[in-house]
């Protein structure tokens, strides 16, 4: 008695420590078990339980062995049995596997050994044999919808379909079939049926939330698209890729920082899992966005990562011949894409990289020409639009640039961009009050933009409101520290506060910064004749004037 007491114990440990995942320790608790007594059919229940911790630790070898001693004393022992299933079917020893499937089917022909036996027959690519077993059965097993799914991998085209609304028709809830339909309906455009499938699938499964973000994309709000990405990803980081489409809708709203973090993890996930299929897309995007962002160096080390069999190959050099021009003659470089332009005017890649050269060379005309092609090849694009604003205000054409923002604003009322132009347009007009309504309406949408908050510090400064203005500079300074002109605007602030060693420290910040900057300087010598420190006047004095020789040199 009392030893039975001792062993119920052991087993009791046993449960408790495999709770927790400490296999090894639970393990050693069922042996000493084991040894209590000999009686046979409590020995099968404990080396079936040993054969389970075995599986955790992945010792499968050993854990056939616990099941086989299992089944040596209760042949029908139908968890050990599974168990033995399992083993060769994760372990690919597929031909036993089967066999144990086909003696299930044999002793008892439920929905559940069927089940097993088309699961196995179907990583054996004997999807024919699976057919026709299927076809014979009756139709208790065949409505089973576990079964019917396994049936709907291994067929295609309008029979997939049926059988996955059959499914459906059992069980409207059944998260296989409501994905499956969802993927081939958002394959088909049929957006607002991609949305009803994954309405009936919880709130909290990845790839469900992953659809309703594609559907997001396609329909331009990318807004709530990254919503829903960066939820999914939140449930499921690793097994699922979804970084690589949050990177695309942050690149459709030129959120080019969040779209390269996002391409780095899809990468990282690619190399984890040695899968490469679309690795030179994303080392494209890379070097696309770094482009942009005029990082020239880093976007070679990428787009020289593209395989030359990728598709993507000849647009990598394209962007790759630009760099090098771009780098040393910006006019050689708007010679040669406009030879490329010539011969093919429908490179999206080539039209928008020969509008930035334009963008760059100030030819504000020509950019607007380009990137207005663009659009017509792609009429949805946020991107193009947003460039074709921001030019026409750098071209000085404010009622077209009001007009499209009036456009664009019906559709995007959340795209924080579109916001920051408005803002551009009003200052250039001088009308602050709406200038500054504008840039606060971006920052409610996006308050992670340094820009913004400078860009607002500057229009409080020009409306006398320094106080405000100076909170607003100092958000901008704390989001990206190395931004000469954001120091001169602090300094103006505290300039007009009459708090003048403030404001000296700040605009010796800016020298600091970026020396060649005569405004910087002139900036530092005046508020030092504010506070009448001779060494810091004569110090800045001097700079100055070095710097305005330098200058009347070079004109």
């Amino acid at each position: 008695m009392e030893e039975n007491k001792e062993k119920i114990e052991l087993i009791k440990k046993s449960f408790e420590l495999k709770h927790i995942k400490k296999y090894k320790e639970a393990l050693e608790l069922l042996y000493k078990a084991l040894e209590y007594d000999d009686v046979k059919q409590d020995n099968v229940e404990l080396l079936s339980q040993i054969g389970d911790l075995h599986i955790k630790l992945k010792n499968y070898d050993r854990a056939l062995d616990e099941f086989q001693k299992a089944l040596a004393i209760n042949k029908r022992h139908q968890y050990s049995i599974q168990k033995c299933y399992d083993i060769y079917y994760e372990t690919n020893k597929l031909n036993k596997a089967l066999n144990i499937a086909q003696k299930m089917c044999e002793e008892n022909k439920t929905p559940h050994s069927y089940y097993n036996y088309f699961k196995v027959l179907i990583k054996l690519d004997k999807a024919q044999d699976a057919i026709e077993v299927f076809n014979s059965l009756p139709d208790e097993i065949k409505l089973d919808s576990d079964i019917l799914y396994l049936i709907s991998t291994i067929s295609s085209g309008v029979k997939k379909k049926i059988l996955l609304e059959r499914i459906l028709s059992i069980n409207a809830y059944n998260v296989n079939a409501n994905l499956d339909l969802a993927a081939i309906e958002f394959e088909s455009g049929n957006y607002s049926k991609v949305i009803q499938y994954c309405l009936n699938i919880e709130e909290d499964n990845p790839m469900a939330l992953y659809y309703l973000a594609m559907v997001e994309s396609k329909n331009k709000n990318y807004t709530k698209a990254i919503d829903l990405f960066t939820n999914a990803i939140k449930i499921d980081n690793d097994t699922h890729d979804f970084y690589y489409d949050l990177a695309k809708a942050y690149c459709d709203i030129a959120w080019f920082d969040e779209a390269l973090c996002s391409l780095k993890k899809s990468i990282n996930l690619d190399l984890a899992r040695n899968n490469n299929n679309n690795l030179d897309e994303k080392y494209f995007l890379i070097g696309w966005i770094l482009i942009k962002q005029n990082k020239l160096q880093k976007a070679l080390l990428n787009l020289n990562l593209v395989d030359k069999s990728s598709k993507m190959y000849e647009s990598a050099q394209i962007l790759i011949q630009i760099i090098n021009l771009k780098s040393m003659n910006l006019s050689s470089a708007k010679k040669r894409l406009e030879e490329y332009y010539e011969k093919d005017k429908d490179n999206t890649i080539l039209l928008d990289t020969l509008a930035n050269v334009y963008k760059e060379l100030k030819l504000y005309k020509q950019a607007i020409k380009i990137y207005s092609d663009a659009l017509k090849i792609n009429p949805n694009s946020i991107y193009y639009t947003l460039e074709i604003i921001d030019l026409l205000i750098d071209e000085k054409e404010y009622d077209k640039a009001i007009e499209m923002i009036e456009k664009f604003s019906e559709k995007y009322q959340n795209c924080a961009n579109i916001y920051n132009s408005l803002a551009r347009v009003y200052y250039r007009l001088h009308d602050l009050d709406n200038a500054l309504n504008a840039i606060n309406k971006y920052l409610e949408l996006d308050n992670n933009n340094s820009e913004a908050f400078y860009f607002r510090g500057l229009i409080l400064n020009d409306l006398a409101q320094y106080e405000d203005a100076r909170s607003s500079i100092y958000n901008a300074i704390k989001l990206n520290p190395n931004i000469a002109k954001y120091y001169s605007q602090m300094a103006r602030s505290y300039q007009n506060l009459k708090e003048y060693k403030n404001a000296l420290l700040y605009s010796k910040e800016a020298v600091e910064i970026d020396p060649n900057e005569i405004n910087y300087k002139k900036q530092a010598y005046e508020i030092s004749l504010l506070i009448g420190d001779k060494s810091q006047i004569e110090m800045y004095k001097n700079q100055l004037e070095r710097s305005e020789k330098i200058l009347k040199m070079n004109r």
